[in-house]
């Protein structure tokens, strides 16, 4: 039999470093509807659970939520567009054609203001995976 040397390496993949290692844990508490709606997300992406776990937490976006300012901001211009379409239906029974004209393009700049207010909050939300 042969000796081995001390300069043969041994076979296998060569040791992670300590960054590229993942030897921490955290725990997450699911209820079962969550837990199963986080399986049937990981299958349809073909993807190991704690895989699919690992890449959506380091992929998530969070951003802060309303601010109270924003949020009194939408409700008044809410109230301003309903009291507006209510004009507006007033206006047609009553053939007051300049004035549904005007209440139409003040209506259209509200909800012009509320749909831009609501797209960046729905597009800031944390995305489901």
């Amino acid at each position: 039999m042969e000796k081995k040397s001390p300069d043969n390496k041994k076979g296998g993949r060569p040791p992670k470093t300590s960054v590229s290692r993942k030897s921490k844990t955290i725990g997450v508490c699911f209820s079962e509807p969550e837990l199963y709606a986080i399986k049937h997300r990981a299958k349809q992406a073909g993807l190991p659970l704690s895989i699919y776990c690992h890449d959506a937490v380091l992929n998530a976006k969070v951003v802060e939520a309303l601010k109270k300012e924003d949020v009194d901001l939408l409700k008044s211009l809410s109230n301003m567009g309903n009291n507006l379409n209510q004009l507006v239906k007033t206006a047609r029974f009553t053939s007051l054609e300049q004035l549904e004209n005007e209440s139409k393009s003040v209506l259209d700049d509200i909800q012009n203001i509320i749909n831009k207010f609501s797209d960046d909050w729905k597009n800031n939300k944390r995305k489901k995976l």
